[in-house]
């Protein structure tokens, strides 16, 4: 079965709003509890002062200022003011709370996120462009976040404001308050309809937005093709494209957010008119008290307002959930390479690590690499795997270190199927020099001991002398220290391949797998590097993919691929007196040079 992996769907799966909370729970906010009820007890102290302030306004009316009781002002006054600083410093350390534990949320689903993806297999990331992952990662959880910051908490601010409100409100009068709130029951069907609008506009922005990461990362890792083809306008045009569908897509999903308190106020006026008819009436015939009717009033005025966010909250929610969405695919995706539960270990002195390769079938989604593959690669010997291009030199590795899974067949190392190994102890066993050097915008220094991060830095400089880093670093005026930029931008490709070597040779693992070592260098630096190598590989196994043959004359065994098989075994001397594909490869490459 050809090896796959799940492309992340650009639009968002759907999943029950409870199961995705749940698992927002039980993940990210169930652990910061103690913060939370915190938060929780100074919202309820800000939300209940709405209450206290529109209750006072009855006895103000009807006591102080019709019986002219001057000298109470002050005390009313000071009482106000007093509600009010409570009710700033209420909020003030609630929102503190909410955006401590906001950024928790974040930065801890970002780092699950990154953890979650560094275990995915290459696969995943050839069908899922950076971009994508990006925007997932930073803008999504960025999304997510409000969850409890501009959601939960508003909205338990917001129904303690109006429990608060609705208590004052129906102990002045019940028949009054069911007037003013008739017309709320109308909202229900508009809500639900603007709610799957305003979802389905979201999905569209997010998915553009990927799309525009997308956009901007191929842009600039492509500066340079862009500039000698005169592409500019092209990728201007095209990033602009995205860009724009983001744009519209967000200014629906907001027109339909905005919807939601527009047709609150509307409700509100309509229940503020029959307040007047009927609550102005009764004033006028003095059944209620101008006090009564303006705490009254007060209650409900303040109460509309965490109405109209609290409404709004509820179709904001289907954007956010969205991205919630998005994160929580993500981090469902399953890796296709795993390890057993109780992986086996291997213990090994170095001449034992002998490399076999056993009816190995190995096949991509649209192309069968190999069918049957078999080969053994000794020891402490260096092997040489060559070979025309797309003959399956590049997957022996991926398949060595795992990369890959074969589809049939066995590789073993030390006799041990790899499979059964751990794949930290597998992928420890090598040091690797690949085609994509993976330069990091790091110093040199930086990027030669990523291959051991506790090296000291005389191991450092011997292992930048041996790699002819120091050939090129010492001209500079920062040395090791001069920064690569970004890609090892800064650094022509035959330093950054040596730079790679370095950190291979730095890595001092038993077996050293390189791909194409030399091919960006000159005909001096290779040569110095083949004689750095010689030394190395003592007590190593060396396995070397080559394209130019006459780097691996001195190789104790050369495996000659062609389509995915074996055609030939043995010595340089020896494949070439065979007269076969190897010799026919190395007397074409000696009469162009």
């Amino acid at each position: 079965m050809p090896i796959t992996s799940p492309r992340l769907t650009q639009e968002s799966e759907s999943h029950p709003s409870g199961k995705l909370f749940r698992w927002l729970w039980s993940y990210y906010l169930k652990s910061q509890t103690n913060k939370i009820a915190f938060a929780l007890i100074f919202m309820t102290i800000q939300g209940s002062t709405l209450g206290a302030l529109s209750y006072m306004i009855e006895p103000m009316f009807d006591e102080i200022f019709a019986n002219k009781l001057t000298e109470a002002l002050v005390w009313v006054g000071l009482t106000i003011l007093g509600l009010f600083c409570l009710r700033g410093l209420a909020g003030f350390i609630s929102t503190m709370i909410i955006v401590s534990v906001s950024e928790r949320i974040k930065l801890n689903l970002q780092k699950d996120l990154m953890d979650h993806i560094l275990t995915l297999d290459t696969m995943f990331f050839e069908v899922n462009s950076p971009g994508n992952i990006m925007e997932r990662v930073l803008g999504d959880s960025d999304v997510v976040k409000m969850i409890w910051s501009g959601y939960i908490a508003t909205g338990v601010r917001g129904c303690i404001s109006i429990a608060s409100l609705m208590f004052v409100a129906i102990s002045i009068d019940p028949l009054w308050t069911l007037v003013t709130c008739l017309g709320i029951p109308l909202l229900v069907f508009p809500i639900i309809w603007l709610q799957r609008q305003i979802r389905k506009s979201t999905q569209i922005h997010r998915r553009a937005s990927s799309e525009t990461t997308v956009r901007l990362d191929e842009i600039f890792h492509g500066i340079h093709a862009i500039k000698l083809n005169l592409l500019e306008n092209n990728q201007i045009s095209r990033f602009v494209s995205k860009a724009t569908e983001s744009r519209r897509a967000s200014i629906r999903a907001a027109g339909g957010n905005a919807a939601v308190p527009f047709l609150v106020d509307v409700v509100a006026g309509l229940g503020f008119l029959g307040l007047l008819i009927l609550g102005g009436t009764e004033v006028i015939n003095g059944e209620k008290t101008t006090g009564e009717f303006m705490s009254f009033f007060t209650a409900i005025v303040l109460m509309f307002d965490p109405f109209r966010r609290m409404s709004g909250l509820i179709t904001a929610w289907q954007m956010t959930r969205v991205s919630l969405e998005r994160v929580y695919v993500l981090l469902e995706t399953k890796p296709n390479i795993t390890q057993i539960t109780k992986p086996e270990t291997l213990d090994y002195t170095g001449d034992d690590l002998e490399i076999v390769f056993e009816d190995v079938a190995f096949s991509y989604p649209d192309l069968e690499v190999f069918d049957n593959l078999s080969f053994t690669i000794p020891p402490q010997k260096m092997t040489a795997i060559v070979g025309a291009s797309g003959a399956g030199k590049t997957t022996v590795f991926n398949l060595l270190a795992r990369i890959f899974d074969p589809t049939e067949g066995t590789v073993r190392i030390g006799g041990i199927d790899i499979k059964t190994m751990g794949l930290p102890e597998l992928r420890g066993l090598f040091s690797v020099v690949a085609q994509d050097k993976g330069i990091f915008d790091e110093t040199i220094r930086d990027n030669i001991l990523l291959g051991q991060p506790n090296a000291t830095g005389e191991e450092v400089s011997r292992a930048a002398r041996s790699a002819q880093v120091l050939s090129f670093a010492d001209e500079l005026q920062l040395g090791l220290d001069a920064p690569c930029g970004p890609r090892g931008a800064n650094l022509s490709g035959g330093q950054r391949q040596r730079v790679a070597i370095a950190r291979a040779f730095l890595r001092n693992s038993p077996i050293l797998l390189l791909d194409e070592p030399t091919s960006a260098l000159d005909s001096n630096s290779e040569e110095l590097i083949q004689d750095a190598l010689e030394e190395f590989r003592s007590n190593r196994t060396i396995v070397v993919i080559a394209h130019r043959l006459a780097t691996v004359r001195n190789a104790d065994k050369i495996i000659v691929l062609d389509q995915g098989r074996v055609v030939e075994e043995g010595t340089h001397s020896e494949l070439v007196a065979k007269g076969g594909l190897y010799s026919g490869l190395y007397q074409s490459q000696v009469l162009v040079s």
